[in-house]
């Protein structure tokens, strides 16, 4: 019996550090291949492919580009849209355009509507099926 709780009691002891490393700080390192990281990556930029985006609007004021927004979301409700802080400014970029051609359409029918209006490369959402 007294075999079998040194045993356990060994086994338990053994147990408590199997596996993990630590630095001075208490922090646990984890020791991988540097591949898995790629692999991680590759599959996040899976759903975006290279395309177009229009940048409608620029301002530091957010209610001005949320108001910027709506307006084109109530003539283009199937277009999504894309707010990005870049500090100072809020950027509004619309659109997931396969093609230059096809933003270009776009621009030509909302120009003079809004203050700017760029087309920019970006990565894209998939396109949607309807």
């Amino acid at each position: 019996m007294e075999k079998i709780i040194f045993l356990f009691l060994f086994y338990l002891m053994g147990y408590q550090g199997f596996g993990q490393s630590t630095d001075s700080k208490g922090e646990i390192n984890v020791l991988k291949d540097a591949r898995i990281d790629a692999l991680v990556q590759q599959e996040r930029n899976m759903d975006e492919i290279p395309g177009f985006r229009l940048q409608i609007c620029f301002d530091s004021d957010k209610s001005i580009v949320d108001e910027a927004r709506d307006r084109f979301l109530k003539r283009y409700p199937k277009i999504d849209t894309y707010v990005e802080f870049e500090a100072p400014h809020f950027n509004l970029k619309a659109g997931d355009f396969r093609t230059r051609d096809e933003a270009e359409r776009i621009k030509r029918e909302i120009f003079g509507e809004f203050v700017i209006c760029i087309i920019h490369e970006d990565l894209i959402q998939l396109p949607r099926i309807n």
